[in-house]
């Protein structure tokens, strides 16, 4: 009898960020994520922004921080780029990446290069585990 492998989609699961009102220019690191043992191969990661300016066209650029053990997770300079999120303006800008998981725990860092900060409201960055599912 042959085998199918597919892929198993977990539970989507907000990630505790404060992306509202992030000015241009800066970044911020959300809480860390254990993402369990045996863990996903992959996270399907969902990014929801709103500009606030005509001006902001820029990038907004998404990184993981991986860590073995919960203690030591890269720093800024040498934590991997997820991807960008390409803004445009006043509207809502959303965008879903698949990403390799690297460790069992990830946290996620936000640099607003799009010209202008974020709204006060309504921008989210959440994900869902990728496992694979035999039957």
């Amino acid at each position: 009898m042959a085998e199918d492998i597919r892929q198993n989609f977990g539970t989507d699961t907000a990630v505790t960020i404060s992306l509202d009102s992030l000015a241009d220019a800066a970044s911020v690191v959300a809480t860390a994520k254990d993402l369990g043992s045996p863990g996903p191969f992959a996270l399907s990661l969902e990014v929801k922004l709103d500009g606030v300016a005509a001006g902001a066209t820029g990038l907004v650029e998404i990184y993981a921080q991986w860590s073995n053990e919960n203690a030591d997770f890269s720093d800024s300079d040498n934590d991997l780029l997820v991807g960008a999120v390409q803004m445009n303006g006043t509207t809502a800008a959303v965008k879903v990446f698949t990403m390799p998981v690297h460790a069992r725990h990830v946290k996620f860092r936000v640099f607003n290069n799009s010209g202008a900060a974020l709204a006060s409201a309504g921008n989210a960055l959440r994900y869902v585990p990728v496992s694979v599912d035999q039957v």
